[in-house]
């Protein structure tokens, strides 16, 4: 069964992966390992990162990164 709170967290993983400096084409190779491996949860979640990655400043994947890691930390409490 698909799980939305694992893609979640895969997102922000990727997210602070890019923050740190991590090549996006790195993040291409992990998506395709994924893909063959058949984790959807985790080919989302990197997927999304890219995406968000590739069409936004450095800036904006900062606070992208910041409000993700926000929501997530509501919603669990």
């Amino acid at each position: 069964m698909y799980n939305k709170e694992n893609e979640e967290a895969y997102y922000l993983l990727s997210l602070h992966d890019l923050y740190e400096g991590i090549e996006i084409e790195a993040l291409k190779t992990a998506l395709e390992d994924m893909e063959v491996s058949e984790q959807y949860e985790a080919c989302g979640g990197i997927a999304k990162a890219i995406k968000f990655a590739e069409n936004n400043t450095r800036e904006q994947l900062i606070q992208e990164y910041d409000n993700t890691l926000d929501r997530l930390a509501e919603e669990a409490s």
